[in-house]
């Protein structure tokens, strides 16, 4: 690894650094004397992501949950209990399943 280069350095030279990062390893980026950045071969990156930990998605941390309070046998119908909740006279509408739902509305107006 080399030292830090300013970040006005790495702009007007970029090529090069790129090359010194695929040849010699990470390159850093310096701004007001700090290490901001760093650039790095792709062969580098690629090694990283595989030994990164891979983050749970927000279905999986939900599923861990249901686990760890043991409601993962629940049989209770939240579709269905969501669905009541929600107003179906919107808009003056009521015999509409949703509000965006294509319902003609006959105001006694339209010929």
């Amino acid at each position: 690894m080399c030292n830090a280069v300013p970040v006005f350095q790495a702009k007007n030279r970029l090529p090069f650094y790129i090359h010194l990062a695929e040849t010699e390893g990470p390159v850093p980026i310096m701004r007001r004397n700090e290490e901001v950045a760093y650039i790095i071969s792709k062969e580098d990156s690629d090694e990283l992501r595989q030994t990164a930990p891979k983050e749970k998605s927000l279905f999986e941390e939900l599923q861990e949950s249901r686990r760890e309070w043991g409601l993962e046998d629940d049989d209770f119908d939240y579709t269905e209990y969501f669905d009541n909740l929600r107003d179906r006279t919107y808009y003056g509408r009521p015999e509409s399943e949703h509000i965006f739902d294509d319902v003609a509305i006959d105001d006694g107006d339209a010929k």
